[in-house]
């Protein structure tokens, strides 16, 4: 009688490997219209998005979107068109472009110019 337990790892993950949380929150002045792009720097290439909150000061509904790098990367997250993003995520994120950011666009899609807040919460995978 008894149970045999067997732990799978990646190759190189170690048992000391605690995944480390970050929130990161950024402000961005947006004309009407316009899509901008803001590089969230997470500070790690392998992270794992647990939430976003975006609100802005004019209540205009906005789209984002997240991409794997910067140009011509993997579109990895898009929200609905609405005036206030709040997501529960769990999306595992490899920066393709090396530079441990999150690749943000945010597009208002409202009649006027607003100021954008992000808020981005995530967890270190490396």
């Amino acid at each position: 009688m008894g149970t045999k337990m067997k732990i799978n790892r990646f190759k190189g993950e170690t048992a000391n490997s605690n995944p480390t949380f970050v929130e990161r929150k950024e402000q961005i002045f947006i004309e009407k219209g316009q899509v901008e792009y803001i590089p969230i720097n997470i500070g790690f290439n392998k992270y794992d998005i647990r939430t976003i909150k975006v609100i802005n000061d004019k209540d205009s509904e906005t789209v984002v979107t997240i991409f794997d790098k910067k140009e011509d990367g993997d579109q990895i997250y898009k929200s609905l068109q609405e005036k206030k993003i709040y997501d529960i995520l769990a999306i595992p994120i490899e920066d393709k472009d090396n530079t441990a950011a999150a690749h943000v666009f945010v597009e208002n899609k409202g009649d006027s110019a607003a100021l954008f807040s992000l808020n981005i919460k995530a967890v270190s995978l490396s």
